[in-house]
């Protein structure tokens, strides 16, 4: 073989494993090809055939108010008998139970023609009402006590700002382990207008009921097991009217206050060190506590603030939240203000309120408040008990306790304790434990 015909059929041979190369990766690629034609159908397709099975199982939920015939208020319900029995959140409906001489419960279906609808129970506590349509329900969610395991795939449903039925998937995340109220943390995008709309799986299982949303695909379901025990619990009878539930809502509040909130829970707390006091801390597991420091501009004094609140908030109604736990301690000290200039100063931060801004006039009575001074461990306090009541809710009070240390002119305490929904005596009580649970040391 000659030199040239070497060098040919040098070239032949690249050109042929070139050829060999360029048909396996075809191959390879037209294999992908069928393993994708073949592959499962996207989610999305999922989705559209739940919400076409399910999606006649919701309704939106509105109360109006009874002159004008105009929405106040719109959530989501869902069908869980024949008969018209539905759930949805107690704080769609709570204007309505506040007042009802003033405002009407709706509900819509897919033809989107207002019926007249009856309230026959209610869970304050898990936000939680039982409805009666006025009409049979052609389709209806039968709702077990399920208790599925981290991870699961949910679908919620509801109307979110009133724009139409919709559909959102998510994640089922354990529970929030942070208030004694059972909720299931749900990774998805819950809006206003979703609540009291079920969240389920792909058969159509209820895991819970859409109760609230913190943003950035952070919500939360009441466990479907509150809303079975609520049904056994109500009377799903013929009624027409709905009946006065003032008095559910006072005795509901009350119970969890006896369950959350013992008579020894200052005793038992844990306490903090700040200055030369130690002071009520962590008063359970269920409290957060925090910390932050303050230098005046101009340095003439410096503030340190601790406080420790539980994560409790019991909804009354639009404007009215109860349930919760505050204690607030203030350290200022003092190098460049005089004596008289610092207690100016002193007395703004004790008149400060910092307590929960919560209710209306028409919910509450103004705070009247009971001044002091009191020697307690070596050490002398003004001290300001105030108290208010819930109109409509007879024996249930918010309470403020607020303490300031006296004697000293270059540096200041003030320490208070706010209590939501307790009653007068509770209130008395554990004013009395937070200041014996303060010890001043120099």
């Amino acid at each position: 073989m000659t030199q040239q015909r070497f060098r040919w059929y040098g070239r032949f041979r690249k050109t042929i494993r070139f050829l060999s190369l360029f048909l396996l990766i075809s191959a390879l690629f037209a294999a992908q090809g069928q393993a994708a034609a073949k592959a499962p159908a996207p989610s999305g397709l999922d989705t559209r055939a739940i919400f076409e099975r399910y999606a006649d199982r919701i309704v939106k939920v509105q109360v109006v108010e009874s002159k004008s015939g105009a929405e106040s208020i719109i959530g989501t319900g869902f069908f869980v008998s024949q008969k018209g029995h539905l759930i949805t959140n107690y704080h769609v409906v709570s204007k309505y139970i506040q007042f009802p001489e003033r405002y009407k419960v709706q509900v819509l279906g897919r033809t989107g023609e207002p019926r007249d609808a009856v309230i026959l129970g209610i869970d304050v506590l898990s936000d939680l009402a039982v409805l009666k349509d006025s009409v049979p329900a052609d389709a209806y969610f039968s709702l077990t006590a399920a208790d599925l395991p981290q991870g699961t795939h949910l679908f919620s449903l509801g109307h979110p700002r009133n724009i139409s039925l919709s559909i959102v998937e998510g994640t089922h995340n354990g529970y929030f382990k942070q208030s004694s109220l059972k909720q299931i943390h749900f990774t998805g995008s819950l809006n206003p207008g979703m609540s009291g709309g079920p969240a389920i799986t792909a058969s159509g299982v209820v895991a819970g009921i859409n109760v609230t949303t913190a943003g950035n695909q952070v919500g939360f379901l009441v466990p479907v097991s509150k809303a079975v025990d609520l049904l056994s619990k109500t009377r799903l009878n013929g009624n027409t009217t709905s009946p006065d539930f003032t008095e559910a809502v006072r005795s509901q509040v009350l119970k969890f206050q006896e369950s959350t909130v013992p008579d020894d829970l200052i005793k038992s707390g844990k306490t903090v060190r700040l200055g030369n006091y130690d002071l009520p801390g962590q008063l359970s597991t269920l409290f957060e506590c925090n910390a932050d420091s303050y230098v005046e501009p101009h340095k003439l004094y410096e503030t340190v603030t601790h406080a420790c609140s539980n994560k409790e908030d019991i909804y009354i109604s639009n404007s009215l939240r109860t349930g919760s736990i505050k204690i607030q301690h203030q350290l200022i000290t003092t190098d460049k203000l005089n004596q008289y200039r610092f207690y100016n100063l002193y007395s703004e931060f004790f008149k400060s309120y910092g307590g929960p801004w919560s209710g209306s006039e028409e919910e509450l009575t103004k705070y009247e408040c009971r001044a002091g001074t009191v020697e307690h461990n070596g050490a002398i306090f003004k001290t300001l008990f105030c108290a208010r009541a819930y109109k409509k809710l007879p024996g249930v009070y918010d309470v403020a306790f607020k303490a300031a240390a006296l004697g000293d002119r270059k540096q200041g305490l003030v320490t208070s304790l706010y209590l939501t929904g307790v009653s007068f005596e509770k209130g008395m009580l554990l004013s009395r434990d937070y200041l014996e649970k303060i010890s001043w040391k120099k």
